[in-house]
């Protein structure tokens, strides 16, 4: 289930916080942008796809783990060969994302 895959992410990441809340605010931020759209419809916002080299900084700095980077990239991809194709994929995504920094709440508030 989702749910367990991003409990074990949340506990095993030893990653900022601030870095967390940046990537899970850009994509809060394209959810209100695909608010009322149909499920079914193509997905290709630009903006997710700027991610991965925000991502990539984030890991070379030391402030993500490479195994978070590599998950992350390989969901958004760069447009034609991720796993999110269609606005639901997305959705999918964005709450998978939310429950990771629940859970990383969770492990690691002080």
């Amino acid at each position: 289930p989702p749910e367990k895959w991003a409990d074990t992410i949340a506990k095993d990441q030893d990653m900022k916080t601030t870095q967390l809340r940046k990537v899970f605010t850009s994509i809060k931020q394209i959810e209100l942008r695909v608010k009322g759209e149909d499920d079914e419809k193509d997905f290709n916002d630009s903006s997710l796809f700027m991610l991965v080299p925000h991502l990539a900084y984030a890991k070379a700095r030391g402030f993500i783990k490479a195994d978070f980077y590599e998950l992350i990239k390989t969901i958004i991809g760069n447009g034609q060969n991720g796993k999110i194709k269609k606005v639901k994929d997305f959705r999918r995504f964005s709450e998978f994302m939310t429950a990771i920094v629940a859970y990383h709440k969770f492990h690691h508030s002080r």
